[in-house]
């Protein structure tokens, strides 16, 4: 649970009774811990669109969604690590399928009726039920969500998540309230105030998380249109928003404005077409892999707003004697394409490769030869060995969507390494949004620039399962598979990383970083993550 300052009120005054000191500021006699955070009267605005749904489970509105993260909370939330951090819900078990949560005990909302395993019933139940939920695709695989007591819910999926805590950051409201005309009921720290001719939040006395920091009134700015809200953040009606820096048209902010930069699941990518024979080699994939300088494309063409990634998940992984290079090593993928001249199976099928090791699944992070030697690399000027021809004529079209520029410079920079390459050779395709999705549906590419949009417990099954909705090039392998639900279910994540690596079957990029902009010196102490723009609002200061 977060720290609570109540608690650590309580804690200061008996340590204080011990030594004879006195805490005047912080304790209020009988009446407990006094609120003495300085308050600010600056102006702080907050877009609302009117025209969205009042219900926080059914708004699909992207505007509103920082409203929603003012008013409501879900059992978690997800942290700048991707983990599952408790709110509502004070203890949960779990064997990856079925799941018993245990929420916290006292918890009011804004109208004073305690929370009850009934209100996150109807809550979940209500993304589960309707499709144009934003939640609804998160909960696709739950069989039953149900009440076991006041305060226990069970929920029971069809297949194993052991992540599924991550998913449950779904605003929770109280049942029955979503009727009401008005706000459904909420938990968060602030409340729906009306006004004669406007709506204001103001801090809710009943949050259980203690005091608010510096802002306890938050203006909502009415929009008559879903993209207003930039405009009306450039003339400082707004205060605070999200904005995708990585974008075909991103804002222009000016300079009154703070930037403040949170991680995200959003994962840059290059897909592959394995009706290409070349391409469908494991070890020519490595190669390409091997080559791409990442922290150099996040740090120049996608403008410090990414992380770099070798594996598909965000952080990358640490241990279980993962080597990953986040540089370009020319010399490994010269090597690693000499080798896939030299297979006896093409891997055109990934399955029989794993079976009869006609692969030996080299990882393209391993500094060692075949022989076991250590080969000497140089990460410093990205140079290739090209003493021995790799023997290899390939030709890849890259495609890429030109509405946005940061991409096509990510790509050609991609380009412009795979090129150095002996025996290959690389055009890059830039064609307008719709006629680049269309080239994919038709999997006239031999390469493409992606960028998707994870889920916080990073399901890649869209990308690598036969017949996902996102897997354009024709991947399929058994053994990805049964990796991938291995992994889910808890049982081995290390093989799944182990096993991506030597297959390789999507080249990572980066994880695009988010953007929330805000006017200039309003908070200090600001640390959204990545789904909650009101993260640890308790700590916000301001200097106004």
């Amino acid at each position: 649970m977060k720290w609570k300052k109540r608690a650590l009120a309580v804690v200061l005054a008996a340590l204080c009774l011990i030594s004879g000191c006195g805490l005047p500021d912080l304790i209020g006699g009988d009446d407990g811990p006094v609120d003495n955070v300085k308050v600010s009267d600056a102006y702080f605005g907050l877009a609302w669109y009117q025209n969205g749904v009042l219900n926080p489970v059914l708004d699909s509105t992207s505007i509103n969604r920082l409203l929603c993260e003012a008013l409501y909370e879900g059992l978690f939330e997800v942290t700048s690590n991707f983990t599952a951090e408790n709110v509502l819900c004070e203890s949960y078990t779990g064997d990856g399928t079925t799941f018993t949560f245990t929420l916290c005990e006292g918890i009011q909302f804004w109208s004073g009726e305690t929370l009850t395993a009934r209100d996150v019933v109807e809550s979940l139940q209500t993304a589960q039920y309707n499709e144009s939920s934003p939640y609804h695709n998160r909960l696709v695989e739950v069989s039953s969500i149900e009440a076991v007591s006041d305060r226990e819910v069970r929920i029971t999926l069809s297949l194993p998540n052991i992540n599924f805590p991550r998913l449950l950051d779904i605003p929770i409201y109280r049942a029955g309230s979503a009727d009401s005309g008005s706000f459904a009921d909420g938990t968060g720290p602030f409340k729906p105030v009306e006004g004669d001719h406007s709506w204001t939040l103001e801090a809710n006395e009943n949050w259980h998380d203690g005091f608010l920091g510096s802002i306890r009134k938050i203006t909502l700015v009415t929009m008559t249109r879903a993209d207003a809200a930039m405009s009306s953040f450039q003339t400082g009606d707004v205060s605070l928003m999200r904005a995708a820096r990585i974008a075909p048209d991103p804002p222009s902010v000016g300079g009154s404005v703070d930037t403040v930069q949170t991680t995200s699941a959003s994962l840059h990518y290059l897909g592959i077409n394995y009706a290409n024979s070349q391409l469908a080699n494991a070890k020519v994939r490595q190669a390409l892999s091997a080559a791409l300088a990442r922290d150099s494309l996040c740090a120049t063409q996608l403008q410090t707003f990414a992380d770099p990634a070798v594996l598909p998940v965000n952080p990358q992984p640490t241990g279980d004697n993962l080597t990953i290079n986040l540089s370009a090593d020319a010399n490994k993928a010269a090597q690693l394409l000499r080798e896939s001249q030299n297979s006896e199976d093409d891997g055109t099928n990934t399955d029989t490769a794993d079976e009869t090791g006609d692969e030996d699944g080299t990882d393209e992070y391993d500094d060692t030869d075949e022989t076991g030697e250590y080969e000497d690399t140089d990460e410093t000027d990205g140079s290739t060995d090209t003493s021995a021809s790799s023997g290899l004529n390939l030709s890849i079209r890259l495609l890429v969507n030109s509405d946005n520029a940061f991409k096509v410079a990510a790509a050609e920079q991609i380009a412009a390494s795979w090129n150095a390459l002996d025996g290959v050779t690389v055009t890059v395709d830039k064609q307008p949004y719709e006629t680049f999705i269309s080239m994919l549906q038709s999997g006239d590419f031999d390469v493409y620039y992606g960028e998707t949009q994870l889920t916080a417990d990073f399901d890649l099954r869209p990308l690598l399962s036969s017949g996902g909705s996102l897997n354009y090039g024709g991947y399929s392998s058994d053994a990805m598979s049964q990796a991938i639900s291995a992994a889910r279910s808890g049982d081995n994540v290390a093989a799944f990383y182990q096993l991506f690596l030597e297959q390789m079957p999507i080249i990572p990029i980066a994880f695009e970083r988010g953007q929330m902009i805000i006017r200039k010196g309003l908070i200090d102490n600001y640390a959204p993550t990545p789904y909650n723009a009101f993260a640890s609002l308790e700590t916000w200061t301001s200097t106004n």
